[in-house]
């Protein structure tokens, strides 16, 4: 548990502490009975010394009884009518006193002790609390939070951690929302900006079919263009929503196996009438039973608006080449076209939303290819391109079998 660093490091300092205490009281025990054995000696050589001065001739026998205790009468003194406790109060008094003096004494350093290493605790613990109390603080009144992580264990550690890690989260959190409100700012005035082209050249052909005396035959064509430009705002909003809903994660993208050549061939349809036009030359080349995990009719999506970008951009009579294959890391699928290009300056920049490079197709709006790269990216795949200008280009895209790489 987090807090078990707490419980050690008060308990070692307990255990300290005692030791200490045991190791003084050992040293004061030692030393008073040092004391009580200098005492008797002192008395007992001052006895000795007044026999043997009293009765010299003795001297021999009185060394040898106190040699040899248990030889002497250990009732002498009843004989006399001496009380032996009476004679050692003193002596045991004193003894009592030193005794009872160092046991409060030990008592005291154990009590203050104790009260130390509490009021230290309680202090140290107080002290961690309003660091933390500050930080939230400062967090709170949108200040520069500085850094309170630590790398130990226990519980304020681990709250502090805690606190850090809440701390990232919602500055990332913040910075995530200042952003998204930055990109939703320059969406909307993007949106504007090609909502306004079409509605304003509507406005035009508005005010010219309200001429009574307009040729009906040029009355057709503009009211031609006028729904053009109607088709134009709805393919706007119907991929800008597609969009939008793509990357708020409202779309939940199926994991389902599919054959490259069905996805491919899925994709081509909407753009049948327009390659018959243009005489366009289709090829495909690779295994027919190449197999994909991915979101069938959302990755159709995709392809449909890489290859309407090839077909818009390769001329008459031209062709378009479709290879796909299959290895242990990736489907892969090439998609390469022998038509205008691409610059060089504009390359870098193909798959931004709404850019429109030198070379575009005037009515492009510059999200197709946006879109197409943000489905791929979802779905674990990569997608990049290059091109010569007047020879082609080529877009690779891969999708990966495992989800780390």
């Amino acid at each position: 548990m987090t807090y078990q660093k707490e419980i050690k490091k008060v308990t070692r300092q307990f255990l300290i502490i005692l030791l200490l205490l045991l190791v003084v009281s050992y040293i004061i025990t030692t030393w008073t009975i040092k004391k009580v054995e200098h005492q008797l000696y002192q008395d007992t050589s001052r006895i000795v010394g007044n026999l043997i001065l009293k009765y010299p001739s003795e001297e021999e026998e009185i060394i040898n009884n106190l040699l040899n205790p248990d030889k002497v009468e250990n009732n002498i003194l009843e004989k006399y009518g001496i009380d032996g406790k009476v004679l050692m109060e003193k002596e045991v008094k004193s003894l009592k006193q030193k005794i009872y003096f160092d046991e409060f004494v030990i008592f005291s350093v154990i009590v203050i002790a104790i009260t130390i290493i509490y009021v230290r605790n309680l202090f140290h613990i107080y002290k961690k609390i309003d660091y933390i109390n500050l930080y939230v603080k400062d967090v709170l009144n949108g200040k520069a939070t500085f850094n309170i992580k630590e790398y130990e264990e226990g519980t304020f550690s681990s709250l502090k951690n805690d606190m850090y890690k809440l701390t990232n989260r919602l500055k990332e959190q913040n910075d995530q929302m200042i952003k998204d409100k930055k990109y939703l700012e320059a969406t909307l005035s993007d949106i504007s900006h090609q909502l306004k082209t079409p509605l304003t050249s509507m406005y035009m052909i508005n005010d010219l079919l309200k001429d009574e005396h307009l040729d009906p035959k040029v009355k057709n064509e503009f009211l031609n263009k006028e729904r053009a430009q109607l088709e134009r705002i709805e393919w706007l909003v119907t991929s800008l929503l597609k969009l939008s809903r793509l990357e708020s994660g409202m779309i939940t993208l199926k994991k389902e196996q599919v054959k490259v050549i069905d996805l491919l061939k899925k994709a081509m349809e909407p753009l049948q009438i327009l390659i018959e036009l243009k005489n366009l030359k289709i090829t495909y080349k690779g295994n027919m039973n190449t197999m994909i995990v991915c979101d069938f009719l959302w990755t159709i999506e995709a392809l449909v608006n890489i290859l309407k970008n090839a077909v818009e951009h390769t001329s008459k009579e031209g062709t378009i080449q479709i290879a796909f294959q299959d290895n242990p890391l990736y489907v892969m699928i090439r998609i390469i076209d022998n038509g205008e290009g691409i610059t060089k300056e504009d390359l870098p920049h193909i798959f931004e939303r709404f850019y429109k490079g030198k070379h575009n197709h005037k009515e492009s709006i510059g999200i197709g290819l946006n879109m197409a790269k943000n489905i791929i990216d979802r779905q674990n795949g990569s997608i990049m391109a290059t091109s010569i200008i007047k020879e082609g280009t080529e877009f690779t895209i891969q999708f990966y079998k495992n989800e780390t790489i």
